[in-house]
């Protein structure tokens, strides 16, 4: 009889300040024990943070756990901000393990090819949504099985790289609630000590409305409708027949249990951290949502888009918790948004701020600058427009940057080889990409994850640091840290 395969799902270091509770992998560890699959998270950051604490070192940390857990396959998450970190831990793991190392997630999604071409720590991808693919990979190792039934699996065959199907995951009915006690509770009593601390590190803790609650990521979608040039989710959440992006729903009392195991972790707050939550596109699953929150004391936040806003949704959606939510306005230039094929009414996006501050709810806006036509001209003016319209500080901010796969780089010519570490930037600079250096903290600190720090932009990094001084200089940061103060203690007084 075959051994139960015992899976290390590993996390690198990730490059920024929002860090966050990775729900993909507490997803796959209860799909793996669904299936009768061992399986064990390493968090890179929570063993960097046990060693700022006084804690052992974490390659220490690592050889540990790694050997500890005996794994016979382990999963490397790679995303493009922490894409040098994956290397760098697959390479260790390499050392420490005998078991095959899958990479997955959304870079390695869209570079298969070129991470298997140049990385021979990496024996497999498994490209897109691995919640149905990754246990059918760990049985078949386990039972040396041939692997041309695994869908969305890319590995090497007779010298070249192969890539299998992999139909997207249409209904998620049948999946199971992520196992967050997975990455809260490791199996490593020194992790254990510090897991919970890291996941704290995040925006969201700051957010008015949720500020004196532990806030939980959740996750009532996935995938995203929407074609925006600068995102990819036509990549991993494609109709196969369509080629169209989708967006699918948990069914609500899907979400309704995990919400009610979240309070049971003692959590006060959600942020559903995902593309377009469903407000107006879903009537039916609002209300049955909406309903279910009301009887449950959390507070609740989601990202959306402006056409899922509506008015005479918001006395509902107050009364089920809603304290927090923001859309992707990106620019308030007309020609820039037909650009973006992200158009936008601004006297609509004005008036849904006041209509969300009426119902108590912090309504804020997703700005980037240095979009494709941008000029000197339209920054100065959205500059001027942020200052005049949204005195509150309803914003943050990025700089408009390449991502790999998406339609911005390929009609660059950017390839998923330029995100390499070796690579020549100067090749994609002389066709019009900037690179930042990668010691640019005052960017990365200022700037949301979608800094050009990792990847290239299109505007020069004296600019982007140009912008920065001029919104601080005009006392909007401090605007904003004044209203979440005073949003806080208003919360803590009628709590």
């Amino acid at each position: 009889m075959t051994q139960s395969p015992r899976v290390l799902l590993a996390l690198p270091r990730y490059r920024g300040t929002n860090h966050g509770l990775f729900l993909g992998i507490a997803s796959l560890v209860a799909a793996l024990k669904q299936h009768g699959v061992e399986a064990a998270v390493l968090d890179e950051d929570v063993a960097a943070r046990a060693e700022q604490l006084g804690g052992a070192p974490v390659d220490e940390t690592i050889s540990r756990v790694a050997s500890g857990f005996d794994p016979t396959l382990v999963g490397v998450h790679v995303n493009t901000p922490n894409y040098a970190a994956a290397l760098a831990l697959a390479s260790r793991l390499r050392q420490l393990c005998e078991a095959p190392i899958v990479a997955g997630g959304p870079h390695a999604s869209a570079a298969a090819s070129c991470l298997l071409d140049r990385h021979p720590d990496f024996d497999f991808v498994l490209r897109g949504e691995a919640d149905l693919t990754l246990p059918p990979l760990a049985w078949a190792l386990a039972r040396r099985e041939p692997l041309d039934s695994v869908q969305g699996l890319s590995h090497r065959r007779d010298g070249r790289i192969v890539h299998q199907a992999r139909p997207p995951l249409m209904t998620l009915d049948r999946l199971p609630l992520p196992d967050r006690r997975a990455l809260l509770e490791p199996p490593d009593p020194l992790l254990r000590r510090f897991a919970r601390d890291t996941y704290r590190q995040s925006f969201t803790a700051t957010v008015p409305g949720f500020c004196g609650r532990e806030v939980a990521g959740a996750y009532a979608t996935r995938g995203c409708s929407a074609g925006c040039a600068f995102c990819s989710p036509s990549a991993f959440w494609g109709d196969p027949s369509s080629h169209l992006p989708i967006r699918r729903l948990r069914p609500a009392t899907a979400v309704l249990a995990e919400m009610r195991d979240l309070r049971d972790l003692g959590y006060g707050a959600v942020f559903f951290d995902e593309p377009t939550f469903p407000l107006a596109s879903e009537p039916r699953w609002l209300a049955a949502f909406c309903h279910g929150m009301r009887e449950l004391d959390l507070v609740w936040g989601a990202p959306t888009r402006l056409d899922e806003v509506r008015g005479n949704l918001l006395p509902m959606l107050a009364r089920s918790g809603l304290r927090y939510v923001y859309f992707g306005l990106e620019t308030p230039h007309p020609h820039l948004q037909r650009a973006l094929e992200k158009p936008a009414d601004l006297a609509d996006v004005l008036r849904i701020i006041d209509i969300c501050e009426t119902h108590g709810v912090q309504c804020d806006l997703s700005l980037f600058f240095g979009a494709p036509g941008e000029t000197d001209a339209t920054i100065d003016a959205t500059l001027e427009w942020i200052d005049r319209y949204l005195p509150r500080g309803n914003a943050f901010f990025s700089v408009a940057a390449y991502w790999p796969g998406t339609p911005w780089a390929e009609r660059q010519g950017l390839g998923p080889e330029c995100w390499e570490p070796d690579f020549d930037r100067s090749l994609a600079e002389r066709s019009g990409a900037v690179w930042y250096p990668e010691t640019a903290v005052a960017i990365d600190r200022f700037y949301s994850n979608s800094t050009g720090t990792y990847h290239p932009a299109f505007m020069t990094i004296e600019r982007a640091l140009a912008i920065k001084q001029r919104i601080i200089a005009s006392g909007f940061r401090e605007r904003f840290s004044q209203h979440a103060r005073i949003t806080a203690g208003e919360a803590e007084r009628t709590a």
